[in-house]
């Protein structure tokens, strides 16, 4: 016998509270009916974004792992340059012969081409086809509803706070550390350069923030700056660049995952390399201090 599903259907950039209160609805209705769960991730191709679209909030791999780690079991991913053409009732005809008896989405769902479907049809469809719909109320936050597109306001102006409760966790910046001109080291803070990858990520306000990150097991706390660097030479591209307190060792070629926890300033242009060595010990100390009174939290 073929598999049969609970399926709920998204982008779920971010997965955020909302994508989750949608995913624990299908886990909920799988496990009560027998079905198993599953996530139907739509990935968009580049094009097909508006042309001041400021990224995505996680690569699609990472955004897969947090689906995963939902509880869903299994998670699909569907090309919408695939499937944007697909009238309403054929996109639901192949559900339908995928193993599909339950769709769970948000109020906002739409799908076919021109976004024909709505909710509204999806549940007259249901009707005729013989399959179940949920549709799962908006997750909301200070009366306004929770989205991608809000985190991505918020990264932008640097609420990490805001960004942090609507995710329902720590907003994190996954990367490999490259050599670059080892400058910090130099100045008496070794740091990590990190390369995001080549996917359109969005990029949070330049400044500095504080992070923590595992390594070997064992949590580091440090500054993360995004920015140009512009007291040392004004770069083309954002930078991301980490100093990690009480820490020694060789990250060259390591994945690391920074865990954003604090916006501490905007980015600075200092009028010699001896200001700059001030701002980051003074840094360091608002940073100590601010980890000293959430250490509770931590």
């Amino acid at each position: 016998m073929p598999d049969m599903y609970a399926a709920c259907i998204g982008n779920f950039d971010g997965v955020h509270l909302g994508h989750r209160a949608i995913m624990q609805k299908t886990v909920d209705l799988a496990e009560d009916l027998g079905l198993q769960s599953v996530a139907i991730s739509i990935v968009y191709p580049w094009g097909y974004y508006f042309p001041n679209f400021p990224g995505i909030i996680y690569p699609v791999t990472h955004r897969l792992e947090l689906i995963l780690s939902s509880g869903i079991e299994k998670v699909m991913t569907a090309n919408m340059s695939e499937i944007r053409y697909l009238e309403p009732e054929d996109y639901i005809s192949n559900l339908i012969k995928q193993g599909v008896r339950v769709v769970v989405v948000g109020s906002d769902f739409t799908f076919g081409n021109g976004a024909k479907g709505n909710v509204r049809l999806l549940k007259k469809l249901s009707e005729e086809r013989d399959f179940r719909v949920d549709i799962v109320p908006d997750a909301m936050h200070d009366n306004r509803r929770i989205s991608s597109s809000w985190i991505r306001e918020a990264l932008a102006k640097g609420d990490i706070a805001l960004v942090n409760s609507l995710l329902g966790k720590n907003y994190t910046i996954r990367g490999v550390v490259y050599k670059d001109r080892q400058l910090g080291s130099k100045i008496g803070f070794p740091t990590a350069n990190i390369y995001r990858g080549d996917e359109r990520l969005v990029t949070p306000r330049s400044g500095v923030y504080i992070v923590r990150s595992q390594i070997d097991s064992r949590d580091y706390f440090g500054l993360l700056n995004v920015g140009f660097r512009p007291t040392i030479n004004t770069s083309e591209e954002v930078k991301y660049e980490v100093y990690f307190f009480n820490y020694s060792g060789n990250l060259y070629d390591r994945k690391l995952e920074l865990e954003v926890l604090e916006f501490i300033r905007p980015e600075l242009k200092f009028e010699s390399l001896d200001k700059l060595i001030e701002q980051i010990r003074h840094d360091e100390k608002v940073s100590r201090r601010w980890l000293e009174i959430h250490s509770n939290m931590l």
